[in-house]
């Protein structure tokens, strides 16, 4: 579940400190001055956007005893009004009082006299009614109401246990109700009701919302959708967003360096969020804001697709760079920024922003701390960052990224992105020089600060091992120590890579020689994560080594072959077996190589005699055919025949190697 939010900076209707206020300047509403109060406030609300209707019932109770000569009473009681009122009324024990609207220092309030004084361990019980028929969006003034929904303050007096607040509404309206509250349903009408109460009484905010009555339209954004859903009516409020998408949209990307996350998007035009003290939240590409017309809240809520928690663990992280990216869309589609609010690491409510804990529920005093806070850290980090792009940095704190991942692997921690990785990366990669003052000023807690010792000397030794292993990373086992800041399993983990490292160098150094890609045991040295993998990978490793420089020789000695094996290797080539070896040794497979290595051998040797042999075969054949052209010659030569005298002979002679005998004429 990815999440975000922004704390509520102005306040839609009127805030717990304006109930403060507002029973401070009521005259006799306190259990301090001596007055009981009970009470009961039902709100039941339409979804056809009439107005809503208010039934407060409480009980007053004179509990101030005479002092001497002194003795209290009462002679009326001033009710808050949270949302203004109409059609106020107020009855008791079946007679009209007299009432009337007042407003004290922007506040409204119904002024209510007794028919008589209310005397010590006397009671009175009053009815007040009215109506809330509530503002248009953007106004000034509390409250909305609207076909399909509503959102108002919601109060009943009452001390400890005493005050009673309950909303009736249609079943199918969705309700969201700032504290605890049980539900009850009869037919299509929920009853919710919330019990409370104490020097204060009871209040909260409710909103409520029809969801089958919105104005809806899809606004695209290069090849992302975005629906953007409004009250029905307001198409101020939906032109608007409409409008600010294609702007704030591509202005994110290009600083994050990344696209949009999802290729669907909903953002909703909802109060609901404000019961909790937020202005918008982003959910899982679900994005519920206010009715503010304002390009930091939406581009703060929209920077969320980046910054939540699926990538970002630290709260403080999440709401900082969302706010950082806010301001930096902004200014970048030349809309003007909101103010920020400016706190002190060392002020009242300060805490270390490590500690700050998730905010999915109620917003509280931790909030008007942590937000501005955490915007000052991770601005001031991100502003000092100026050794690589502002995208890149963005994109390796938003994506899980840590300083010891590999080029082109998933990152070496399974987790999202904490005070420790972004420590990491703006001091490293951002190379902000004064990572160490932020975080220990505005981050880390004091038990943690011992950590910046243990990681300075492990980083030391970190960087002397690198340099064992040449250009390559170390094993994954120490680097996702590193990460962790683990430190002492990190040193255990360069211990017991040592000798792999240096079986990493030598493989290296071998495949220089024999020009043989390293790729695929330059990622085994690098993925082996524990020991039996160290085991693996270092025999991986030297068995590279030892064939690649076999290789290496095998070429030679056939680039430079004698003359036989010249001769040979028209008949016995091992270029083809040298081919299968320099391949498996780029597949990462020494054994194969080998085996391919050893054909290619024998090949060669072949070579040799096969070429002398035909030599030998050639010098024969050439004897042959010399003796065939000689007997061929021998063969045309003719014997001349002599006439001899009657009776004389003579002598015999070989001819051909046959006796020669003569013919008489």
């Amino acid at each position: 579940m990815s999440l975000g939010g922004r704390r509520r900076r102005r306040a839609l209707v009127t805030a717990a400190t304006t109930l403060v206020a507002a029973l401070a300047i009521a005259p006799a509403a306190h259990a301090e001055q001596g007055l009981g109060e009970r009470g009961t406030t039902r709100y039941v609300v339409s979804d056809k956007g009439t107005p809503v209707k208010v039934t407060q019932t409480f009980t007053v109770t004179n509990e101030q005893p005479p002092t001497g000569s002194r003795y209290f009473f009462w002679t009326g009681y001033t009710l808050w009004l949270p949302n203004g009122a109409s059609d106020l009324r107020a009855t008791s024990n079946g007679s009209t009082l007299p009432v009337k609207r007042i407003r004290l220092k922007d506040l409204d309030y119904a002024d209510i006299s007794f028919p008589s004084p209310l005397n010590y361990g006397r009671s009175r019980t009053v009815t007040v009614t009215y109506t809330i028929p509530g503002a248009k969006p953007r106004s000034s003034s509390p409250g909305r109401v609207g076909k399909g929904y509503a959102a108002f303050d919601v109060y009943s007096p009452g001390g400890t246990g005493q005050a009673t607040i309950e909303v009736v509404a249609p079943r199918w309206m969705n309700l969201d109700l700032g504290i605890h509250s049980t539900d009850k349903t009869v037919g299509d009408t929920r009853t919710t009701t919330a019990t409370g109460g104490g020097d204060l009484g009871l209040w909260s905010m409710v909103s409520l919302r029809d969801p089958s009555q919105v104005d809806e339209r899809t606004v695209t954004v290069k090849d992302n959708a975005f629906d953007v859903v409004a009250f029905p009516g307001d198409t101020a409020w939906s032109t608007y967003i409409s409008d600010q998408l294609p702007q704030l949209v591509p202005a994110l990307e290009r600083l994050t360096g990344q696209g949009w996350p999802g290729r669907t998007t909903r953002i909703t035009e909802d109060f609901s969020r404000q019961v909790y003290g937020w202005d918008g939240t982003y959910k899982q590409g679900a994005i519920e804001v206010s009715e503010a017309t304002d390009p930091a809240i939406l581009a703060h809520e929209l920077a969320h697709a980046w910054a939540n928690s699926d990538n970002t663990g630290d709260r403080w992280l999440i709401e900082g760079l969302a706010q950082e990216l806010a301001r930096q869309a902004v200014t970048a589609t030349k809309q003007k920024d909101e103010d920020h609010r400016r706190v002190s690491p060392s002020g009242k409510g300060a805490f270390p922003l490590a500690t700050w804990p998730d905010g999915d529920g109620v917003a509280g005093e931790a909030e008007d701390y942590g937000y501005p806070a955490s915007y000052a850290a991770v601005h001031a980090l991100v502003s000092g960052s100026k050794a690589v792009p502002g995208p890149q940095l963005m994109k390796a704190l938003t994506s899980r990224a840590t300083l010891y991942d590999a080029p082109g692997e998933r990152p070496v921690v399974n987790h999202a992105t904490t005070w420790k990785q972004a420590y990491d990366l703006f001091e490293v990669l951002g190379g902000n020089t004064s990572t160490k003052a932020l975080m220990t000023d505005w981050v880390i807690a004091p038990a943690d600060a011992k950590l910046l010792t243990v990681r300075a000397k492990t980083r030391t030794a970190y960087a002397a091992a690198e340099r064992v292993d040449g250009d390559w990373r170390l094993p994954r086992g120490v680097r996702s120590a590193m990460a962790d800041w683990d430190f002492s399993a990190a040193s255990l983990e360069m211990a017991r890579t040592k000798s792999v490292a240096a079986a990493a160098l030598s493989a290296q150094q071998a495949a220089a020689k024999a020009h043989i890609d390293t790729r695929a045991v330059q990622a085994a040295y690098q993925s082996a994560a524990d020991s039996d993998d160290y085991v693996t990978v270092r025999a991986q490793l030297e068995g590279f080594s030892r064939v690649a420089t076999d290789y290496a020789a095998q070429r030679s000695d056939w680039a430079t072959r004698n003359p036989l094996a010249r001769i040979g290797g028209v008949l016995a080539d091992p270029g083809a077996d040298l081919a299968r070896a320099r391949a498996d040794l780029a597949d990462g497979k020494p054994g194969e190589a080998d085996k391919a290595l050893s054909s290619a051998q024998r090949t060669s040797t072949l070579a040799t005699a096969v070429g002398a042999g035909a030599v030998l075969l050639a010098l024969l054949i050439l004897l042959g055919v010399v003796v065939a052209l000689r007997l061929r010659r021998r063969r045309r030569i003719r014997p001349v025949t002599t006439r001899r005298p009657a009776g004389a002979t003579a002598p015999e002679r070989e001819h051909d190697g046959a006796p020669w005998t003569p013919t008489a004429s």
